[in-house]
């Protein structure tokens, strides 16, 4: 069955990719390295040798590793000369069979795709954020229980910063074991963080669809409180669109009542965006009745061209 966050997935705007979880996910290997120095191979391949700090899984044992580069390729990562980083490594054993490199040197990796899963790590590794996230994710793979990954993940969720707190944020959304691990007060948290101010718009989104992925009862009546204190026009997209999805033709009674209690231009502007990205009949209803009254008003015209329907697109050409 097609889970709620692969429909956000769908109708959301991109937002810069931070995929850190993925690359963990999906490595062979994954740890904390310095790159020594690289040499070609030949005019296709550069070979780094990769000093081993800290094996979080995968390498145990290991003190180097060669991790292979495709100068000519477009890449997400690559390895960077002296500096100490997160390594996501998937095996590339065989690449380096065909091209006839010593077993000596091995063993051989590439690194993942996955944009943002070679960040630069501190040099206290007791202490550093990426270290101890990779070390979390690893230790749910090898069978850590469920609530005390899920716990951790909240608090990085609700109380973080930066693109790590939206890799936690994510996490949860994605599975619904650890959703379903999470205590009430740490859903009042989560949804709490969600609703409130911040700077890290991308991080408030996260938590809007992690919270919507949990159906959490009255959702869209707590986002529509921070639409005008955040004008983010993404952000209105999202409250929006997750107003259909969780509540369909009575998302716009929402909003609407949220419209109804501001004066300002630009926090109208903000609901009135959020009832056009939701689509739905009711709102394409509201939003001509209020062009009708208003020829002037530029909030309403940018929240009909946000609206998919025909009839929208026609009433806001006619307001250019």
């Amino acid at each position: 069955m097609r889970t709620l966050l692969s429909s956000l997935v769908v109708l959301l705007a991109a937002l810069p990719a931070q995929e850190l979880r993925l690359g963990i996910g999906h490595a062979d290997a994954v740890l904390v390295g310095r790159d020594l120095g690289k040499t070609a191979h030949d005019e296709q391949v550069d070979l780094h040798r990769i000093q081993v700090l800290r094996s979080v899984r995968g390498a145990d044992g290991q003190s180097t590793v060669t991790v292979l580069d495709w100068p000519n390729l477009a890449m997400h990562n690559r390895p960077v000369l002296r500096q100490s980083r997160l390594y996501c490594l998937q095996d590339a054993s065989a690449a380096a069979a065909r091209l006839g490199l010593p077993a000596g040197n091995g063993p051989y990796f590439k690194l993942v795709g996955w944009a943002g899963s070679c960040p630069l790590v501190g040099a206290d590794l007791d202490r550093d954020p990426v270290v101890a996230f990779a070390a979390l994710l690893a230790a749910a793979d090898a069978g850590a229980r469920p609530s005390d990954t899920a716990a951790a993940l909240a608090r990085m969720a609700s109380t973080g910063k930066g693109p790590l707190a939206v890799e936690a944020t994510r996490c949860l959304a994605e599975r619904g074991d650890l959703r379903a691990a999470l205590q009430p007060v740490q859903w009042s948290q989560l949804v709490a963080r969600a609703s409130g101010e911040v700077d890290q718009i991308d991080h408030k989104i996260a938590l809007a669809e992690l919270a919507a992925e949990q159906r959490v009862v009255g959702l869209l009546d707590t986002l529509a409180v921070s639409l005008g204190p955040v004008r983010d026009a993404e952000y209105a997209r999202v409250v929006g669109r997750i107003g259909k999805l969780l509540e369909g033709e009575n998302a716009t009674l929402v909003l609407q009542q949220r419209l109804q209690q501001l004066r300002d231009p630009g926090d109208r502007a903000a609901v009135l965006l959020a009832i056009g990205a939701s689509n739905t009949d009711s709102a394409l209803q509201l939003l001509l009745r209020l062009d009708a009254t208003d020829t002037a008003d530029a909030a309403v015209v940018a929240a009909l061209r946000e609206h998919r329907a025909p009839s929208a697109r026609e009433a806001a050409a006619r307001r250019k």
